[in-house]
């Protein structure tokens, strides 16, 4: 009798448990999108971290992004003895350049940590700077993002314009 009891008690338990419409596992699509069209680089001295760039590509991955004539992506940069100098800072820094497609962006407007945009990103961290990076359109269906620093090499993030 007490095992009967227990074996319904845990399926009451078990089944209450699963019956929510919104189930601890739902998946947010944004969120879903976002981990898709972001891709993630760094730039080695030895096995020493000199810089790291996380980008997601919002075209691909945010409805307010979609439809816009040019290639918008959502960058945080962390850059090992950078600048305190916010001028060259960041994706400002001298000794780095970005590119997409070998074209330099068109605009870049710096956010602030608690921004919306960068609460959608997958991967956060106080220590990197976030950026809205715009570039020209491009024609071609692959995106070749290119972060490169003379001493350290380069890290190329590739991204699809097909969804």
């Amino acid at each position: 009798m007490k095992i009967t009891t227990l074996i319904i008690m845990g399926l009451l338990i078990f089944g209450a448990g699963c019956s929510h419409k919104k189930s601890f596992f739902s998946e947010d699509m944004l969120e879903q999108s976002a981990v898709i069209n972001t891709k993630k680089g760094q730039l080695y001295s030895s096995l020493e971290i000199k810089a790291s760039i996380v980008s997601t590509y919002l075209n691909a991955s945010n409805p307010l992004y979609k439809d816009s004539k040019t290639e918008m992506f959502l960058v945080s940069v962390f850059i090992d003895s950078d600048s305190s100098d916010s001028t060259q800072h960041g994706i400002y820094n001298k000794d780095y350049t970005l590119t997409l497609n070998g074209t330099k962006s068109v605009s870049i407007k710096k956010l602030d940590f608690e921004d919306d945009l960068i609460k959608i990103a997958p991967i956060r961290n106080r220590w990197s700077t976030y950026y809205l990076v715009e570039f020209e359109h491009q024609s071609d269906e692959k995106l070749l993002m290119n972060f490169k620093n003379d001493a350290y090499g380069e890290v190329v993030l590739e991204y699809s314009k097909v969804f």
